[in-house]
């Protein structure tokens, strides 16, 4: 049976955190930077594998072994991470890292050639160390200063980075320090058996606030989505194995010191246990909700909701802003037509001519800004729908004898492929839904050349009379397609762009649906989905 001493615990611990970081790293790192930082946080997973095993090793024959073993890893940790923060501020200096890589191998080579360690020696009365070489002090002392060089460029650009990297080079730097002041411990039982390795227990930390800083931060520029239901289920998973292991480590601690073997007593402390510790699953869940989550799930949907209002009134400005804009620029011209003819007018009002074009100019201008102010409240503010019963055929056959002398004059083909059943009926107001088709028609009279076809198709379906109008014109091309019922949207030069605005507010006030289709150069296709 294995017998865990505090040496083989905190190799455990090491194990346990650094495995899934490496991992994480190791497949979510994209760039030269964090795959060199996955093998300075293997090469420490590689130390916990080596540090685990020497704690729970009784055997001086193989004692020597896996010292060797333990020890590879740390010749390479603060290489790594060297070569790690030298690639984070673009230094490219081959020769700094060339050197560090030959001392690294140089020891490498010494280790396997039992040139580090001499024989081992059992100490603490729980596991097997070594005794040290003159290399070994050496190796300690390379160790030391190349980590120290790391940790001085690592804080110069800390001082140097813009805001938003601040904190996560901070946090490195403070984890970074953590586990090489924990790293730094375990060298000195090779020097003197009065300092215990609790250094080990630090290491760990190390990668709990790495982890952290990916998470929060996205070091390395890993960003990982987490859910709330797996940080959950990872809290209980933690919670209930420390749980566990703090019953059997207290109960052996009882035995040992009391002697007893009753259930009774066993039962008793998991329950007293489990009285104190369960209650801190809920403090933790709560921290990891402030930590990651900004808050709990009541809230965070609280907060949604203000964000949502909050969008909602941002688009609410955005349209005034727009209708505002539009507004300035559609009245504009003719108010300019307006004020020079007014102020011609005291030195002309004699003369006939002048005041008959005065005249018609004043009556288009007005016209002119009295039908935008109409189209302009019919979109602002769409009067109240009058439903009733529309045959749908009659309705396009009222719009199209509207609109016959435009079809004559452009030699416009129109074609109807309508529903056979004649009484086509929805329930809907006439009068709007005659302006938002004379919309849609109005544009495609402005697309179609000589010759051009619209062809205007009704279909009755279970839950929809569907309408195809479609034309043969120039079409749309997909960037514009997405803004055209956008207020004010047009490329036109006498249009005023609230038309199909207007139109696809009319659809949706009769609950229902329009789409568009166009190719550029074959013509635009409108579908529009009413409920009968």
């Amino acid at each position: 049976m294995i017998q865990l001493n505090p040496f083989a615990i905190s190799g455990l611990l090491i194990i346990i955190t650094y495995l899934p970081l490496f991992l994480l790293i190791l497949f979510k790192g994209k760039t030269r930077a964090a795959r060199l930082f996955a093998l300075h946080i293997f090469a420490i997973f590689w130390w916990g594998v080596g540090s685990f095993w020497i704690g729970i090793n009784k055997n001086e024959l193989i004692a020597l072994s896996l010292m060797k073993f333990a020890y590879i890893g740390v010749i390479f940790i603060p290489v790594f991470f060297y070569d790690f923060v030298l690639e984070i501020i673009n230094n490219n200096s081959k020769l700094i890292r060339s050197i560090f890589y030959a001392q690294a191998i140089y020891f490498l080579f010494a280790t396997l050639t039992n040139k580090i360690f001499l024989y081992p020696k059992w100490i603490f009365h729980s596991f097997y160390y070594t005794s040290p070489s003159i290399i070994f002090f050496f190796s300690f002392i390379i160790w030391l200063i190349i980590v120290s060089l790391a940790h001085i460029q690592l804080i110069q650009f800390y001082r140097n980075i813009y805001p938003k990297k601040r904190e996560q080079i901070l946090l490195l730097c403070i984890g970074t320090i953590i586990g090489f002041v924990g790293g730094t411990l375990n060298f000195f039982p090779q020097f003197t058996e009065i300092i215990y390795p609790y250094g080990n227990f630090l290491i760990p930390f190390h990668s709990v606030i790495l982890m952290f800083t990916i998470l929060k931060y996205q070091l390395l520029d890993i960003s990982v989505v987490i859910k709330k239901s797996i940080a959950y289920s990872i809290l209980i998973a933690i919670v209930s194995i420390s749980y566990l292991l703090i019953v059997v480590l207290a109960e052996r601690f009882f035995q040992g010191i009391i002697g007893y073997s009753s259930i009774l007593v066993t039962t008793f402390t998991a329950f007293l246990l489990g009285v104190i510790f369960f209650p801190l699953r809920n403090k933790i869940q709560y921290f990891i909700d402030r930590l990651f989550f900004q808050g709990s799930t009541i809230e965070i949907a609280q907060q949604n909701e203000l964000l949502r209002q909050e969008l909602i009134r941002s688009e609410k400005l955005k349209s005034i802003a727009t209708l505002a804009s539009g507004i300035a620029h559609e009245i504009k011209n003719p108010l300019t037509a307006l004020k020079t003819f007014a102020e011609y007018l005291p030195r002309k009002k004699d003369d006939d001519a002048f005041i008959n074009k005065f005249s018609r100019i004043v009556k288009s201008e007005v016209d002119r800004i009295d039908h935008l102010v109409h189209q302009l409240l019919d979109f602002a503010k769409p009067a109240p729908l009058q439903p009733r019963p529309v045959n749908i055929h009659e309705l396009f056959d009222d719009i199209l004898d509207f609109l016959n002398n435009e079809f004559v004059k452009r030699k416009i083909n129109i074609q109807k492929n309508y529903d056979s059943n004649t009484a086509l009926s929805i329930h809907a107001d006439p009068v709007q839904l005659k302006q938002a088709f004379l919309n849609i028609f109005l544009n495609a009279i402005d697309a179609l050349a000589a010759d051009g076809k619209i062809t205007i198709t009704t279909t009755l379906k279970e839950i929809w009379v569907e309408i195809m109008i479609q034309d043969t014109g120039c079409g749309i091309s997909k960037e514009d397609l997405t803004h055209i019922f956008d207020p004010f949207f047009t490329k036109k030069d006498h249009g005023t762009g609230l038309g199909l605005s207007v139109t696809h507010g009319i659809i949706k006030q009769h609950q229902g649906q329009i789409h568009v289709e166009s190719v550029v150069g074959k013509g635009t296709k409108f579908t529009i989905k009413l409920p009968p």
